[in-house]
């Protein structure tokens, strides 16, 4: 997939599953809605956890994203489209970047709700934390793959 399609699968798309590995070496992978503006992903969570942990301890990690997928079943395969995202992150924690990234999630998810988003935004403001993921690698892949069980 050539890189622009797969920024606009990223851009299309509302969650990825971020792969992380836990302080103990183990992988972790967790689910998350993020926004991308420029060459970076914003994602925000809990200020405690293991996802909190884990990019604490080893700072990179590799955001996959799904988009359409359909099962083809006479092909025994399937139409589809993901996006692998991979590159560090940083942790933000001063206010007034962390209202920016939150503002920006309810302008994409919520725009008919922009001032009530504020006032959660507000309340919320030091109880969460929210990361920048520098998208170093960015790559995509669609079209049928199909079981090479298929006689």
């Amino acid at each position: 997939m050539p890189h622009e399609e797969a920024l606009a699968l990223v851009d299309a798309q509302e969650y990825a599953v971020l792969c992380l590995i836990d302080p103990t070496g183990r992988p972790y992978g967790v689910p998350l809605d993020y926004v991308r503006r420029g060459d970076f992903l914003y994602f925000h969570g809990a200020r405690e956890g293991r996802k909190t942990d884990s990019m604490l301890a080893n700072p990179r990690g590799c955001a996959v994203i799904m988009g359409t997928t359909t099962v083809i079943p006479e092909k025994f395969g399937r139409v589809y489209q993901s996006a692998i995202v991979e590159g560090p992150i940083e942790l933000i924690d001063e206010p007034e970047q962390k209202r920016q990234v939150m503002t920006w999630v309810v302008e994409n998810r919520s725009p008919g709700y922009r001032e009530k988003g504020q006032a959660v935004i507000e309340r919320m403001l030091d109880r969460v934390l929210v990361y920048k993921m520098k998208m170093e690698n960015t790559a995509g892949k669609h079209g049928l793959s199909v079981s090479k069980a298929q006689g």
